[in-house]
């Protein structure tokens, strides 16, 4: 599979969390962060809708895919707030379960960046540069309030399929009500914002060096 040999660099980072999670299964004999792996699968998920957008053989499809890695996009920055679960247990040292946690979310950022880096190539050839830099930031925004949505409301990527009123009623609810839930709006603009300075910041190193070579 073309996508698996493009990415397979990706592979011993990954390998590694789930090695990590797969030895504190077998010492402590629970199954505290077995959530994780199923996480990592979701931010696979928008690197490989992103990686088929790239590849589509016309617009449609390219719609189809990009809408799809929109959806997803945030199940790869989510990770970051399993940091949440960090906290003192028996038969594990805390220094262990912070290596578990933190490799997971530095998997997750990557695989989202990543899949962000070839939405962008696609804005690229199709609109101003410009407005390439604000669609970037409103998508950090809005995985920003995807961020919130997944951790405080409990809501997943398909419930947009599965239970799509429901999701929709308190989506509505926020956007009626901004000065009653202002948690939800200082999450998603601080998250957002965080990652679109990481995210650019990270972008700007490969152009630095070759300046400086």
């Amino acid at each position: 599979m073309r996508f698996i040999k493009s990415y397979k660099w990706l592979a011993p980072s990954v390998a590694f969390t789930l090695l990590l999670i797969i030895i504190r299964i077998l010492c402590s004999q629970t199954l505290v962060f077995v959530f994780i792996p199923w996480n990592i699968f979701l931010a696979i998920l928008p690197l490989y809708f992103s990686y088929k957008a790239t590849k589509a053989a016309n617009n449609r499809l390219t719609f189809l895919y990009t809408a799809l890695w929109l959806l997803f996009f945030p199940n790869a920055m989510y990770i970051v707030t399993d940091l949440f679960h960090l906290q003192v247990r028996k038969n594990v040292p805390l220094w262990y379960d912070l290596l578990v946690l933190f490799s997971a979310a530095i998997n997750g950022v990557t695989l989202g960046f990543l899949s962000l880096y070839n939405i962008e190539k696609l804005l690229v050839k199709k609109v101003r540069a410009k407005h390439v830099a604000i669609s970037i930031f409103a998508v950090f925004i809005l995985c920003g309030y995807g961020i919130y949505l997944g951790r405080y409301l409990r809501w997943n990527s398909w419930d947009i399929v599965v239970q799509p009123f429901s999701l929709l009623s308190d989506i509505a609810y926020d956007l009626r009500h901004p000065l009653r839930n202002a948690e939800s709006w200082s999450l998603s603009i601080l998250y957002g914002v965080w990652l679109y300075l990481i995210y650019r910041y990270l972008r700007k190193i490969p152009l630095q060096y070759r300046k400086q070579a």
